[in-house]
């Protein structure tokens, strides 16, 4: 029954469950679960379960006790800086640095970052200067939550940070860890930071006083231009790429420029037609290969090309991606150097295709042995250059096995178009 169990000693510390009260596991466990409000407590306590059995039609009850360590108040803050900061553009990198004031015989410590994941991608997180130079740093990331909370999105990812020295313990203010994020959609968001602890010599934690981060856009100017997404006073690829990016979003929506309530082919059409004379000129293009693909935008032409629409900016539109889908489609199929090169253990392959083909990549030893062959499949023509988008390999065979160090030669098959490199694994 509900009634069956309490639980005291903690102000604050409540069942949970409501009506369906503890989980049966066995005849002799149950299991239930515990709700915090966050009041605070400084001092070690006791949390006391009190279960009504029912024994031989008699009533006894029962106690458990589990004794719980409090986490005390230190003076310091962590802070993420700086903030707000405006949102780069796609694809382009921001950089958070967790920083520490008034820290005081610290050891250690924890840290989680939590992060709208339809917005960033933790690239790197590397050590900060305030611990000494040979502390252990352990990052680990990709951690996925769910948040039923506007403030900090529906979805987001969670970074774990773990740091200890056995040399001597950091005083005073200093940084922590630096993050490096690729932005995924240009949108302000919240950095959060959550599960703060700091360790001090003797092995202790201690909670810190903490401060978010925040990730804004630019105010909408007081006259805003037709397509202009990111509000940098030019219609160009940038915003192009935030319509793609949100295809399929309803509702209230800067990428949704003609305002039916849903992000579509039609706005990417239309925004394409805003294109100033500069922004579809060909010097635009090499910023367009690492933004977007020759598929994408082959997808979006024929899907605009079903709407058969006539008026004029619709046209302009049509016409602007048409010109931007011959930009992203080489004249002629090449092979490119590996990168890096020497390298060890892994290496990128990248290649240009002017017709789609099934992709492959055979390497060889210095005596045409083959050592592993990678199957790309059916890949449609575009630049595939950078670490997103060409050949990768891991510098193992076919059965799992790292590869000895010397020259071996890599050959690209597509189509009827095949040619061959060679490459130097150094260790």
């Amino acid at each position: 029954r509900e009634d069956a169990v309490s639980v005291s000693g903690i102000d604050g510390v409540t069942l949970a469950g409501g009506v369906w009260g503890p989980e049966r596991v066995s005849d002799t466990e149950i299991a239930v679960e515990l709700e915090f409000d966050g009041t605070d407590f400084d001092t070690d306590a006791t949390l006391t379960f009190t279960v009504s059995a029912l024994v031989s039609n008699h009533s006894s009850d029962l106690t458990a006790q589990i004794p719980v360590t409090a986490i005390q108040q230190s003076n310091a803050t962590v802070s993420l800086s700086p903030t707000p900061v405006i949102s780069p553009n796609i694809g382009e990198q921001l950089t958070f640095s967790i920083n520490i004031e008034d820290g005081k015989d610290v050891a250690g410590y924890q840290a989680t970052v939590l992060y709208d994941n339809s917005a960033l991608r933790l690239m790197e997180a590397t050590k900060g200067n305030y611990l000494p130079a040979d502390a252990f740093f352990l990052p680990d990331w990709d951690h996925y939550r769910y948040a039923a909370d506007e403030t900090y999105g529906y979805t987001y990812v969670e970074a774990r940070l773990t740091a200890n020295t056995l040399a001597e313990a950091a005083n005073g203010d200093g940084t922590l860890t630096t993050l490096t994020f690729e932005v995924l959609d240009f949108k302000p968001s919240t950095v959060p930071l959550s599960e703060i602890y700091l360790v001090d010599a003797d092995g202790k934690r201690w909670e810190a006083t903490t401060e978010n981060g925040e990730v804004t856009i630019p105010p909408e100017p007081a006259e805003a231009l037709f397509g202009d997404i990111n509000r940098d006073g030019v219609v160009n690829i940038q915003d192009l790429v935030i319509v793609g990016t949100r295809l399929g979003q309803r509702g209230k929506n800067s990428a949704d420029v003609n305002e039916d309530g849903l992000v579509n082919v039609v706005d990417i059409v239309l925004v394409a037609s805003a294109f100033d004379a500069a922004a579809a000129a060909p010097a635009l293009y090499p910023q367009a290969l690492q933004l977007i693909t020759a598929a994408e935008v082959k997808d979006w032409f024929s899907q605009a090309q079903q709407l058969t629409r006539t008026d004029p900016a619709y046209l302009r539109g049509m016409t602007v991606l048409e010109e931007l889908l011959k930009a992203l489609t080489p004249k002629k199929s090449a092979l490119l150097p590996n990168y890096p090169n020497p390298f060890n253990p892994e290496t990128w392959i990248p290649y240009h295709l002017s017709n789609s083909a099934d992709v492959q990549v055979s390497i060889y030893d210095i005596k045409g042995m083959l050592v592993r062959r990678l199957d790309f499949g059916h890949q449609i023509a575009g630049y595939y250059t950078d670490r997103t988008k060409a050949a990768y390999w891991d510098g193992k065979n076919e059965f799992g096995e790292s590869i000895a160090s010397g020259l071996y030669f890599f050959t690209l098959t597509a189509g009827d178009f095949t040619a061959t490199r060679k490459m130097l694994i150094r260790k």
